[in-house]
């Protein structure tokens, strides 16, 4: 165990040289997205629940993904105060697992000093549900939740996130 701190560091540190290749960034991607299919057991039992029945999910995006929908956020008032904060981006993304060359996607970004975890998020008012999600516990400011919604990016115009302090619903303009 007394190795593993300069392991990680150097880990890291390869990372983030490696990112700022971008001859490297579709190999980048793909690494990430394995290291990112080691879930935990609470995320395999959402994956293996009926579509129908899911209500949680979360994201993570590159920076060369293009966007569909403007990112520009709308709040919608909730009968609690805003304690917790959320940026929301929505866009579709050039993939090379899937049959058509792309995947829709949901970057969830923490605007919260504390960490917080999501314990839901609701679609389209639960009318698009979440096939995959990720990186959606702990999440201190910056950190970015993804979340793989099962409608086109286009058609997404409300994502309600749940947190132990409340319910925040944004709307996608």
């Amino acid at each position: 165990m007394p190795n593993m701190k300069p392991f990680l560091l150097s880990a890291l540190l390869l990372s983030l040289l490696s990112g700022c290749n971008p001859s490297h960034k579709a190999e980048q991607t793909e690494a990430t997205h394995q290291k990112r299919t080691e879930v935990n057991p609470e995320t395999k039992r959402i994956l293996e629940t009926d579509l129908s029945e899911l209500e949680v999910s979360v994201p993570q995006a590159d920076s060369t993904e293009q966007e569909y929908v403007d990112p520009a956020l709308e709040p919608i008032a909730e009968n609690q105060p805003a304690q917790e904060e959320f940026d929301i981006k929505v866009y579709r993304a050039e993939s090379q697992g899937t049959m058509s060359g792309y995947i829709d996607k949901i970057d969830i970004i923490s605007l919260n000093d504390s960490p917080t975890s999501i314990t839901g998020i609701l679609v389209n008012r639960g009318n698009c549900a979440i096939t995959r999600i990720y990186d959606y516990n702990n999440m201190r400011y910056g950190s970015v939740a993804l979340a793989y919604p099962r409608c086109k990016a286009e058609y997404i115009r409300e994502v309600s996130i749940s947190t132990a302090n409340g319910t925040y619903a944004y709307r996608i303009q």
